[in-house]
């Protein structure tokens, strides 16, 4: 055998083995595509692209716990607000809001769960809850009166005879519409107003429920550290209207609040008094730490039995303080004097709470 033919076999030889190493090489498999969070920034910041989807979904909520304290009040309505003493509450608010770019405009809905363990009583509701498309919003969610300004004094959907359930009804199945041109904006909405048994139509004896409707509307304006709105709404059972107006202003080291509203006699809209008007400054001292004292007056607290003011005033002042321990965490601390006359009988009362929430 000579050269040439040794090197030709050779060369045969690894081709040979070549290519068997090619055909059993081993080719690894394409990574299969993978699902990640993707933040949402269309909607503010808090929003993320639910995967698979264009709709964007922000979690929120808050833990409160809270220590109540007040003195006796004789002129509270209900018997059971009568006494004072004190009570601790626990409460736990989750929030899911989603949104969606349409043609029609954003697409949005909230969802607004509440529970409260108050003293070994617990209850569990669904709160503010609603769906909104460009600038109508239809649901349960509430209204103007539940606002109110910087600290716990000025009582916009409250009565001064107790610590609650009169002088406003500020959650309703409602629907709104909202113009929103900048520094201008407007809205309108219609109320239906919970009925006593669930269903529109006459309470036995009372001749009311058959028109459990309100409609309402808020102009607002802001010209730069000033805002100012006024309210119109007419509640059809009770045949009455109230008007309120509040305005807020950066005023030196805080920010300056002055509520006003006027009942035309009862109604489900306001109706703690034939007119009030309060004020509150929050001052803010540190970066931390916020103090609001404040001050109310109403006249013609009392109401007779065909729904007319009848008479009587009271007034309110107190002091709230806000204080910010870290980022999420905060405490709140008020303190309030009450003295009511109501034409016939007077009283006063002293309340406060103790605050710590946690919000996300």
């Amino acid at each position: 055998m000579n050269i040439k033919s040794l090197l030709l076999g050779s060369a045969a030889a690894l081709a040979a083995v070549s290519g068997a190493q090619a055909a059993d090489a081993i080719v690894a498999a394409e990574p299969e595509p993978m699902e990640y969070v993707r933040v949402c920034d269309a909607f503010g910041t808090g929003y993320f692209y639910i995967p698979g989807t264009e709709t964007c979904l922000k979690i929120g909520g808050y833990v409160r716990v809270q220590l109540d304290g007040r003195s006796d009040n004789d002129l509270a309505v209900d018997a059971e607000d009568r006494d004072g003493g004190y009570r601790t509450n626990t409460r736990a608010q989750i929030s899911l809001s989603a949104k969606t770019d349409t043609e029609f405009g954003a697409l949005g809905s909230l969802i607004t769960l509440r529970a409260n363990n108050n003293d070994g009583s617990s209850d569990f509701t669904l709160n503010e809850t609603y769906i909104e498309l460009g600038g109508f919003r239809v649901g349960h969610f509430y209204n103007y009166f539940d606002t109110g300004l910087a600290g716990e004094t000025v009582l916009a959907d409250e009565s001064p005879f107790n610590n609650g359930g009169l002088g406003g009804d500020t959650l309703n199945n409602s629907i709104r519409y909202t113009y929103d041109g900048g520094a201008f904006s407007v809205y309108g909405q219609v109320d239906a107003f919970d009925s006593t048994d669930g269903w529109k139509d006459d309470v036995a004896g009372t001749g009311r429920g058959q028109d459990e409707i309100g409609i309402n509307g808020v102009v607002t304006g802001k010209f730069g550290g000033v805002t100012v709105d006024f309210f119109a709404g007419y509640d059809f059972d009770r045949e009455n209207a109230a008007l309120a107006s509040t305005l807020t202003a950066d005023l030196g080291p805080g920010s300056l609040g002055v509520f006003a509203a006027y009942a035309f006699g009862e109604n489900r809209y306001f109706d703690a008094s034939e007119w009030t008007i309060g004020a509150e400054y929050a001052i803010k001292v540190t970066d931390k730490f916020s103090i609001a004292p404040g001050a109310q007056y109403w006249d013609n607290v009392a109401l007779d039995a065909d729904g007319d003011f009848d008479g009587g005033d009271a007034w309110r002042v107190g002091v709230t303080a806000d204080y910010a321990i870290t980022q999420n965490l905060a405490a709140k601390a008020t303190v309030n004097y009450t003295d009511v006359d109501n034409g016939t009988d007077s009283a006063d009362k002293w309340d406060g709470f103790l605050r710590l929430q946690r919000s996300f």
